[in-house]
C-alpha cells in the first residue's frame, strides 16, 4: 500500500510540473500572437482582395497602389487627418494633401519624394483630405486654421486646401510651402503638358530649400 500511494503521488507530482510547462508555453505564445497583432495594426494597414480575405500592406505599398509613378519602394506614411493636424501643429517633417483622383497630384507625389530622397529625407508624410474637406469636417477645419493665411481662396472669398499641397514644418514651425498646379495650371490640361524639365527643376529647388533646414535627427521621431 506505501508503495502504491508514493507511485501515484509521483505521477500526480509529475503532472502538475507538466501542467505547468504547458500552461507558461501557452501564455509566452499568446503574448508573442499579441505583440505581432499589435505592431502590424500599428504600422501596417488592413485591406480586402478580390476574393475577399485579408492581407496586410505597408503604407508605401498602400500608397503605390493608389499612386502608383512612385512605386513600391516609396518614403510615403498615410496618416488620417487628426495626425496631420498634430504634426502640422508641432511636428517636423514633410506633409503632402492630396487625393488618388487628382491626376495633378500623381506626377506631383512623383517630384516630391525625388526632391526628398536627395535631401536624405527619410520619409513624407501623406493625408487623403478629399472626403474631409468635401464634409468640412471639424479636422478640416482646424487645418484651414493652421495653415491661416498661408492658403488660396475660394470663390466666396473663404480659404481652402487646394491639391496638390505641401507644408515642410520643423518643430512646430512652417519653413516652407507650396501648392503649384494646385489651383492654377496655366491652361494646361494635363500635368505631364505642364511639368517641362525647367518646371520641374525650379520646383525641386524651391521644395530642397525648405528641407534643408529640417531637423532630420526629429523627423522619424514623429
Amino acid at each position: 500500500m506505501i508503495y502504491l500511494f508514493n507511485e501515484n503521488w509521483y505521477k500526480s507530482k509529475k503532472r502538475r510540473i507538466e501542467i505547468k510547462k504547458y500552461l507558461v508555453i501557452i501564455f509566452i505564445t499568446s503574448l508573442s500572437v499579441l505583440f505581432m497583432q499589435c505592431y502590424c495594426k500599428n504600422n501596417n494597414k488592413e485591406i480586402s482582395n478580390s476574393q475577399g480575405s485579408q492581407q496586410w500592406v505597408t503604407d508605401s505599398e498602400k500608397f503605390a497602389l493608389e499612386y502608383p509613378l512612385v512605386g513600391d519602394n516609396n518614403i510615403y506614411v498615410i496618416r488620417n487627418i487628426e495626425q496631420t493636424a498634430e504634426i502640422l501643429e508641432r511636428g517636423t517633417g514633410v506633409v503632402f494633401l492630396g487625393f488618388k483622383e487628382c491626376s495633378w497630384c500623381q506626377l506631383y507625389a512623383v517630384f516630391l519624394q525625388e526632391a526628398a530622397l536627395e535631401m536624405e529625407i527619410k520619409r513624407i508624410f501623406y493625408c487623403d483630405i478629399r472626403e474631409d474637406r468635401l464634409n468640412n469636417t471639424e479636422s478640416y477645419r482646424r487645418i484651414v486654421s493652421i495653415l491661416d493665411g498661408l492658403l488660396q481662396y475660394n470663390d466666396e472669398g473663404r480659404p481652402r486646401v487646394y491639391v496638390p499641397d505641401v507644408t515642410i514644418i520643423n518643430n512646430g514651425k512652417i519653413i516652407g510651402r507650396d501648392f503649384e498646379t494646385s489651383k492654377d495650371t496655366l491652361g494646361y490640361e494635363t500635368a505631364e503638358e505642364y511639368w517641362n524639365e525647367e518646371r520641374i527643376t525650379a520646383l525641386k529647388n524651391r521644395l530642397k530649400e525648405g528641407m534643408k533646414e529640417l531637423d532630420t535627427k526629429c523627423n522619424p521621431c514623429n
